[in-house]
């Protein structure tokens, strides 16, 4: 049974835009939330310099990147330079500063392996490293860092560490047809992702236009160059993740809609019978 935690979020700068830092109760270890564009307002942290695990999170393609260091200020104005796909960084850090070299990189080989088997997310890694020598002392610890990132990741959005099979009543494909598009979706984690080879409707109404402004913006970008087109219709060439059921099929269909009606599964019963109603 899972126990009650508290979850407490600075924010230095007094918007959600911006760094964040979380602190969890009951855990030895803080989080670094780090949008892209404000990596340079944490080179002054003292806690950066130390030893980090730390998490890649590129939410267009719903991919992510694993990795462990020393010093992560150091590390992450590399990757800013060597690796385009992500937008948020997150780092782990020891709030005591007692993580050794040794035991981020054995939470690397955890934190991979585990991102890997949910499959929840892409993981660009492309090996998971050696598992290094700890002392059995320290692996109860350590996994507990490693739920407590899972616990972090979860609450700003990105379920790297939760198998896409958690519930049998996400497990299966989705479906919208409606005004002649053809389009199927799957939960990963908490994402529904629109899987690549679905149709959408070129055209958009522009009442969902003007609600959705920058999600507008983005539909257009993915239609120039995620999908190819036939008559009036677009078929995806990529997979797109969606945070939100009826933003996924009103992107598809161009206009407001209800996605927990919308969505259907093989049997015809919409996600709000399944998944809603099933609850009760």
């Amino acid at each position: 049974m899972n126990q009650p935690r508290l979850i407490q979020t600075y924010l230095p700068d007094g918007t959600l835009e911006g760094v964040r830092v979380i602190e969890l109760s009951e855990s030895s270890v803080k989080a670094f939330v780090i949008p892209r564009m404000q990596i340079n307002a944490v080179k002054d942290r003292p806690e950066i310099q130390q030893p980090a695990l730390y998490i890649l999170f590129g939410s267009a393609k719903n991919e992510v990147y694993i990795g462990e260091s020393e010093n992560f200020y150091h590390r992450i104005k590399n990757h800013e330079q060597s690796k385009p796909f992500w937008d948020i960084a997150v780092a782990i850090i020891s709030n005591s500063n007692s993580l050794e070299k040794s035991d981020v990189k054995y939470l690397e080989s955890l934190a991979i392996e585990k991102a890997q088997a949910t499959a929840a997310m892409k993981v660009i890694n492309k090996t998971i490293p050696a598992r290094n020598n700890i002392h059995e002392f320290k692996v109860h610890t350590l996994q507990k860092i490693l739920d407590d990132t899972a616990l972090v990741s979860e609450m700003i959005g990105f379920s790297v560490f939760t198998s896409s099979n958690k519930t049998s009543d996400n497990t299966g494909l989705w479906f919208c047809h409606r005004k002649g598009i053809e389009a199927k979706a799957e939960f990963r984690g908490s994402q529904l992702v629109v899987l690549a080879g679905s149709t959408m409707l070129l055209e958009r109404t522009d009442k969902w236009a003007q609600s959705f402004p920058n999600i507008e913006v983005t539909r257009q970008a993915t239609i120039k160059s995620k999908a190819t087109i036939n008559g009036n219709l677009a078929t995806l060439t990529e997979n797109i993740p969606f945070r939100s059921v009826s933003l996924a099929s009103g992107f598809m269909l161009g206009t407001h809609s209800n996605g927990w009606i919308d969505w259907k599964n093989s049997s015809g019963q919409t996600m709000d019978e399944v998944i809603r109603k099933g609850d009760k």
